[in-house]
C-alpha cells in the first residue's frame, strides 16, 4: 500500500510503503524506515449484514512489552460497592476482592510510567535524527535491571532514566552527547544525569567507555549538511590526527578538523559559528584554540586526493 508521506532524508513529502508483515512505513525514494512496528487499526475480521451485530471480535490495546511481566496483561476484578456484614462477606456470601488481588501486576506497572518517559525523550530526538528501537529497549532493559536492584527506590526517577538512556547510547556505535540528553531530559541538569550515570555503571557493572573523536564526527557532519565527499575528508583526517598529541575535548577536535575540511572543501563554506554550533555547541572560542594546535598538523591529516599542498595556503592563520 503506497501513500505520501514527509521523509526527514529527502526533505520533501515522497511515496511510502507499508511493510505490514514487519509493520515498517518504509520511505520508497532512500529507503528510510520512517515508522517501525506500527499498529494497524484496520479491521482484523470481516463483518457480515446476518451477523450479530453485539459480536465485536476486534481486538484492542497495544503490543505486549517483553521488559514487563507477562507483557503487562493482567485481568481486574471489578468491586462492587456493597455493604459487607460483620463476617467481612457481601450480600451474597461472597469475600470482596481485597488489596492482594492486584499486587502481581503492580511492579509491572511501576514500570509503565519510567518507560513511557524514555519514549518521550526518544520522540524528542526523533525530532532531529531518530533513535533506534534497539536502543530504547536497551535503555528500559537497564532501568529494569536498576529497578530490580532496588537502585531506583526513594530516588528522582527523571535523572535515571535519562541516566540509562545515555548509557544506552554509550555502549551502542550511536554516540549521544550528555548536553542532548539533559535538553530532551527536561527537568535533571547535566551534573545530575552524569552523577547518576556512574552510580548506575557501578551498580550494574558496566565498563567505562571512553568516547573519542571517531564516535561524534557522523553526526556533527550530518548537522552542519556537509556532503560524502568532505565527510570522508574529515574522517580520514580524525584517522591521521590520532598520532599526534591534541590534547582537547572529542567535540572541540571534530568542529576543529570540520572547520579545517569547510576552508578546503569548493561547495561548503561555512564560518566557525556555524561548525561550532554543529559540533554540539562547542564555544567558539574553544573551537579556534583547537584549530590552531591543529594547523601545524594539517599538510599531514588532510588526505592528499582531498586537496593538493598548495590549497593549504587557503586555510585562515590562527
Amino acid at each position: 500500500m503506497e501513500a505520501k508521506e514527509f521523509c526527514r532524508d529527502c526533505k520533501q513529502e515522497t511515496d511510502v510503503v507499508s511493510d505490514h508483515r514487519s509493520g515498517d512505513t518504509i520511505c520508497t525514494v532512500c529507503g528510510l524506515i520512517l515508522e517501525a512496528r506500527y499498529i494497524d487499526e484496520t479491521a482484523e475480521w470481516r463483518n457480515f449484514a446476518d451477523q450479530n451485530p453485539e459480536e465485536d471480535r476486534t481486538r484492542v490495546g497495544k503490543a505486549s512489552d517483553p521488559l514487563l511481566d507477562n507483557g503487562v496483561l493482567s485481568t481486574c476484578i471489578f468491586k462492587e460497592k456493597k455493604k459487607n456484614n460483620k463476617k467481612g462477606t457481601d450480600a451474597d456470601g461472597n469475600f470482596p476482592p481485597n488489596k492482594w488481588t492486584n499486587r502481581a501486576v503492580n511492579h509491572s506497572n511501576s514500570l509503565l510510567k519510567p518507560f513511557k518517559y524514555l519514549e518521550e525523550m526518544a520522540d524528542r530526538l526523533d525530532i532531529y535524527e531518530g533513535v533506534p528501537k534497539c536502543i530504547l529497549d536497551h535503555a528500559k532493559g537497564l532501568y529494569k535491571k536498576a529497578d530490580d536492584k532496588n537502585f531506583c527506590k526513594g530516588r528522582n526517577s527523571n535523572p535515571i532514566m535519562a541516566a540509562c538512556l545515555l548509557l544506552a547510547f554509550e555502549e551502542s556505535q550511536n554516540t549521544r552527547t550528555l548536553k542532548e540528553i539533559t535538553i530532551v531530559a527536561n527537568g535533571p541538569s547535566k551534573k545530575e544525569i552524569s552523577k547518576m550515570k556512574e552510580e548506575l555503571k557501578r551498580r550494574l557493572g558496566i565498563a567505562s567507555k571512553i568516547k573519542s573523536a571517531m564516535d561524534l564526527w557522523p553526526r556533527h557532519c550530518s548537522n552542519l549538511g556537509m556532503s560524502s565527499k568532505d565527510k570522508k575528508a574529515v574522517e580520514e583526517a580524525l584517522k591521521n590526527l590520532a598520532n599526534f598529541d591534541i590534547r582537547r575535548n572529542p567535540n572541540s577536535v571534530v568542529a576543529a578538523v570540520m572547520y579545517m575540511v569547510v576552508q578546503l572543501s569548493n561547495g561548503n563554506n561555512c564560518s566557525v559559528q556555524e561548525v561550532s554550533k554543529a559540533a554540539d555547541g562547542v564555544a567558539v572560542g574553544t573551537t579556534k584554540k583547537t584549530y590552531k594546535d591543529i594547523y601545524p598538523y594539517a599538510s599531514q591529516i588532510i588526505p592528499t586526493w582531498f586537496c593538493r599542498l598548495e590549497d593549504l595556503k587557503k586555510l585562515i592563520t590562527p
